[in-house]
């Protein structure tokens, strides 16, 4: 009976040191006291990779909606919702805007949306948001409210202050072409004009385009395959953004303006042919101005019917991200309509060297994405032999002044629009 109680015992010290070496284990862990709280209802893209939700806390049609519009598609991190402020306030009209939103960049973008609609009238009635963020970083909105007693030139401070540099989301490569394709699918007019959340359209381009539209009678003709391109410049940070194009030329006589991608990718809009289009004189009523050439390396901004093809979601980060969306407009036939009062600017220049650590590495990755699958996947499904360019050596933008010359035919660029009497390079 002694020995029977003794092993009870026994059994029992085991079981509590268990307990408590189980207790220390704990106790020892790292844990947060605030738990992430994942959003509920959304979808998925077709890799499966990333998570979707549309219309994030949507607030209805505005009752002056018409079908027969343009809208904005446009997209970003955190770090750049301020700049809706000024492009809501120049568009007036409606803007589809996806929010790149992995883990906790979610709490403070739903925070953002609510301070931006009180503050904003002109987001509040026209802006629809959409959140994307990856599987495997879900948005953790567990910190919902932080922003919330922000004033609004606060939170604007906070937004600009963020912290990301383009291209670098806490180590998570940026999806610009999900995104751009979630804003696509968000625009609930006919026609939509996509640009980067910092470039800003001239003032009036929406009711003007508009009135081209209804003149020559392209609403519901869903056969016009012509988008309609917008010339793109870039201005000095702290310059005043021009109205119109007469204002514009008056910035690049001054030197405040200059084309877009001037120092790092001119030849990215070279088709945009900007001798012949500033002297072209602005007029009353917005129309084409000439039909431009499809080139390899064109990057266009443009107004489009909604039922354009949309953009292929393996590029990721830096290059051939758009490039590879023109490509198949021009294998579709598409032309390219330049417009004569029409423009986008960027907010600041660009400079070379102001770029994100892995953008060589980012470039050439896609470079092999678009030459070797890519290209290939045009020609299977529109079953043509044509293509958008041959293959070209692989030489990343800062080399190519001392590289051997391009395998097949390559156009050459000079290193400033403003100075062609510079020595040639390879195409990008």
């Amino acid at each position: 009976m002694v020995c029977l109680r003794v092993n009870l015992l026994t059994k029992l010290g085991v079981l509590v040191l268990f307990q408590v070496a189980a207790l220390i284990i704990y106790n020892s862990q790292d844990i947060d006291p605030e738990p992430s709280v994942h959003l509920a209802g959304d979808t998925v893209d077709y890799s499966a990779e990333y998570r979707i939700i549309q219309f994030y806390k949507h607030q209805g049609i505005p009752q002056d909606y018409t079908y027969h519009d343009v809208s904005i598609a446009t997209q970003c991190s955190v770090n750049h919702l301020h700049h809706l402020v000024e492009l809501a306030e120049r568009w007036k009209g409606p803007i589809s805007c996806t929010v790149f939103a992995p883990n906790l960049d979610a709490s403070y973008a739903d925070d953002a949306i609510d301070i931006l609609r009180k503050c904003f009238s002109d987001i509040r009635k026209y802006v629809y948001f959409h959140l994307v963020y990856p599987a495997q970083h879900p948005a953790d909105v567990s910190k919902v409210g932080v922003w919330q007693d922000l004033s609004c030139s606060a939170l604007l401070d906070k937004l600009q202050n963020y912290g990301y540099q383009n291209y670098v989301v806490g180590n998570i490569p940026f999806p610009h072409n999900i995104l751009r394709n979630v804003a696509r699918k968000g625009v609930i007019t006919e026609f939509v004009l996509l640009i980067d959340i910092d470039t800003m359209p001239n003032l009036e381009l929406r009711q003007e385009f508009n009135n081209f539209a209804y003149r020559h009678s392209l609403f519901g003709l869903l056969t016009e395959q012509t988008v309609f391109v917008v010339a793109a410049f870039e201005i000095k940070k702290g310059i005043k953004m021009p109205s119109n194009k007469t204002e514009l030329l008056s910035g690049i006589r001054t030197g405040t303006v200059r084309t877009f991608h001037n120092e790092t990718c001119w030849w990215c809009h070279r088709s945009e042919n900007f001798d012949l289009w500033r002297k072209i004189p602005q007029v009353s009523n917005l129309e084409v101005a000439f039909y431009a050439d499809w080139d390899k390396s064109w990057e266009p901004f443009y107004i489009s019917h909604r039922n354009v093809p949309l953009f292929d979601e393996r590029f990721k980060q830096y290059g051939f991200d758009r490039i590879q969306q023109i490509c198949e407009l021009h294998i579709a036939g598409y032309k390219f309509a330049v417009l004569n009062n029409a423009f986008v600017v960027h907010h600041g220049w660009k400079f070379r060297g102001n770029f994100y650590a892995n953008k060589d590495k980012d470039n050439a990755q896609n470079w092999i994405l678009f030459n070797y699958h890519f290209k290939d996947d045009l020609q299977k499904k529109y079953n043509t032999n044509r293509t958008c360019s041959p293959v070209e050596l692989w030489i990343p933008p800062g080399k190519r002044r001392s590289a051997p010359q391009p395998i097949s035919h390559g156009r050459g660029v000079v290193a400033s629009r403003f100075k062609p009497n510079i020595l040639k390079e390879g195409a990008r």
